[in-house]
């Protein structure tokens, strides 16, 4: 028979494309794109915790299992979110080669 711990991880890592559905979802809702991280941890840890019920958790460290599950999915989904967006963005988002303030590309 399969560990619930093992469950529970693999339940974190499926969770990851489902946070991220939801947080495209809740977009429109939510104005300052400073939250959708904070919005994906706790998405995580909700998705988490569930599952942690439904299997059955019962003991302490059961639920810090689920509990530390719904943080990494949570994060793991904002961080592919970021890196997913940088890379659409291209040479524009290297901080390296903005324009310098004064120059060239400086509209009035």
């Amino acid at each position: 028979m399969i560990s619930s711990e093992l469950v529970q991880s693999l339940v974190a890592l499926g969770g990851v494309p489902l946070i991220l559905g939801l947080v495209q979802l809740f977009k429109p809702f939510v104005s300052d794109t400073r939250y959708y991280p904070l919005l994906a941890v706790a998405f995580g840890l909700v998705i988490n915790l569930i599952a942690g019920w439904t299997l059955g958790a019962s003991t302490g460290s059961d639920w810090t299992a689920a509990l530390f599950n719904g943080i990494t999915a949570g994060m793991a989904a904002s961080g592919l979110y970021s890196t997913g967006s940088t890379l659409k963005e291209g040479s524009e988002a290297d901080k390296n080669n903005r324009p310098k303030e004064g120059g060239d590309n400086e509209t009035d």
